[in-house]
């Protein structure tokens, strides 16, 4: 069987099975994928770990509220990287695993923002009492050049642009040309955006096509364009709506993301590009295959604390989230844009307070995590631990519906495909019908038993003998009982543990018929 499909909590708990030709089923989607990626081929697989950054916390309850990559080119020189940390009450810059403070006495728990202009870092939170301020790799001060007391903040068409300001949370304000420390100078100023609306901007974005998108929320959300690149003359600033009944929660969770722009509102997760063709239709929303889990298993209340990132090593989108009941971020939540259409997974092992996108130390742009107990985490790494703890991979198909209803099955043996591993178990379950759930447990190992070492004796029926560790490992188990429908699932829990499955099947044969009422 295939994988042709990703999770989807719309489609119902069973599936009729498609053949793509003689013994080749499609599962159409899974009902289950959690802390777990997909392969090129769509198979769930385990998901990469997350290993710490710094071995000293900044504190055990600090929350790392925000990260952030600072590249500062000196002049012509050879670039220099910082990473940024703004962790409880403090901000600090990482360097080999090593935390130096460089500004303390800040509000704890609110959402930042960063932005480089003129090589330097300009940093902001949502708090009305911290001011905006401004790094060199060196030195942290105050912004300059009287700014407003904003919340986050864009560089677009060589200006700096904010909002956020307390008590004109619907104004959007502009420095002057190039500079990023002058907001009151000529040239700079403000524009209200649909002030008596109800709602505040809550994020911004500079477009590949030099647009400002400016959006609006948290309540009945809209989205605005501006155009232009002077206050007054030939090209002056243009605003005009995009759409409305569509907004964003939060400035940190709008990821650009191949020509376009993918932001979170409390309806659903949007595309930039969908939106102007479809408007508020929800259909056309990216989180339509997960609708109802967005709708009735998330805490929106927190909605304004998701950051997202966009991946793109990895081919996919991630987004921080608190599930319902839970008062900080407890999952991650993946959309991986390799596949037509794209396929969602969920990380509940992602407790994260922030994302951030870094080059490390290979060059590789790899995802970086903030938790809450002041320590980083470098995510995508090979080793299966998040921080120091084991998490456990589950990949659920629905209920299989092979042929008629009216026949009942039987599957007398399994077979599954995987990479070699480690030398432990993956479970392999399967649930007939309304029956309690059964289960194997597949070694994945990936020694070659010998007959001379004590230690790792070859079990006739048992292990395997051959010499390619990269080929697959095919295992077969027997499998016992009738069924109208079948589940099947993928789990692994193991400290430090990869479960790599590509392929499964079943040997079916026909048991009869059966008119006894099972749901399915």
């Amino acid at each position: 069987m295939t994988i042709g499909g990703g999770w989807n909590t719309e489609m119902g708990p069973s599936a009729k099975v498609p053949f793509q030709g003689p013994g080749a089923g499609v599962v159409p989607w899974l009902v289950r994928m959690e802390n777990a990626v997909y392969t090129q081929d769509g198979w769930p697989i385990k998901m990469p770990g997350g290993t710490r950054v710094n071995a000293t916390a900044t504190g055990a309850t600090d929350h790392v509220m925000g990260l952030f990559d600072f590249w500062r080119s000196a002049n012509g020189l050879f670039p220099t990287q910082r990473k940024v940390v703004y962790s409880g009450s403090a901000i600090y810059v990482e360097v080999n695993g090593t935390l130096t403070s460089i500004q303390t006495g800040l509000e704890t728990l609110k959402m930042p923002a960063f932005e480089t202009m003129n090589d330097n870092l300009v940093m902001a939170t949502d708090s009305d009492t911290d001011v905006p301020l401004t790094y060199d790799q060196t030195t942290v001060s105050n912004l300059g050049g009287s700014p407003p007391n904003f919340s986050f903040h864009v560089q677009h068409k060589d200006r700096m642009w904010a909002a956020g300001a307390a008590n004109l949370r619907s104004r959007l304000y502009y420095s002057i040309s190039g500079s990023a420390a002058d907001w009151t100078g000529a040239g700079s100023g403000s524009i209200d955006v649909a002030p008596d609306d109800g709602d505040v901007i809550t994020g911004l974005r500079s477009l590949y096509n030099n647009e400002l998108v400016i959006f609006k929320g948290p309540n009945r959300g809209s989205l605005f364009r501006l155009s232009g690149s002077a206050p007054t003359g030939t090209d002056a600033f243009t605003l005009k709506p995009i759409v409305r009944g569509v907004g964003c929660t939060s400035h940190q969770a709008a990821i650009l993301w191949g020509g376009d722009l993918l932001f979170p509102d409390h309806n659903g997760l949007h595309s930039l590009a969908a939106t102007e063709k479809f408007g508020d239709y929800s259909p056309s929303f990216l989180s339509a295959p997960i609708r109802s889990y967005w709708l009735g298993q998330l805490n929106h209340n927190r909605f304004g604390f998701m950051s997202g990132v966009p991946v793109v090593v990895g081919g996919y989108v991630l987004w921080t989230l608190t599930r319902s009941n839970a008062i900080t971020n407890n999952a991650g939540l993946g959309l991986d844009f390799r596949f037509n259409p794209p396929r969602f997974f969920l990380w509940p092992a992602a407790l994260l307070a922030s994302l951030a996108i870094v080059a490390d130390t290979n060059h590789l742009m790899i995802p970086w995590g903030g938790n809450y107990t002041g320590r980083m985490l470098r995510l995508n790494q090979e080793t299966r631990l998040w921080d120091t703890a084991a998490y456990t991979y589950t990949a659920t198909m629905p209920f299989l519906a092979f042929a008629d209803a009216f026949y009942d099955k039987q599957a007398s043996k399994g077979h599954v495909e995987l990479v070699p591993t480690n030398d432990a178990n993956l479970t392999v379950a399967y649930t007939r019908d309304t029956n309690t759930q059964q289960s194997v447990a597949v070694n994945m190992a990936t020694s070659v038993p010998t007959l001379a070492t004590s230690s790792n004796q070859f079990t006739l029926g048992t292990s395997r003998l051959g010499g390619n560790l990269n080929a697959g490992l095919h295992a077969f188990f027997d499998m016992a009982g009738s069924f109208k429908d079948i589940q099947i699932e993928f789990s692994q829990g193991g400290a430090s543990v990869h479960a790599e499955p590509r392929g499964f099947s079943l040997e079916l044969e026909t048991a009869g018929i059966g008119t006894a009422a099972v749901p399915g």
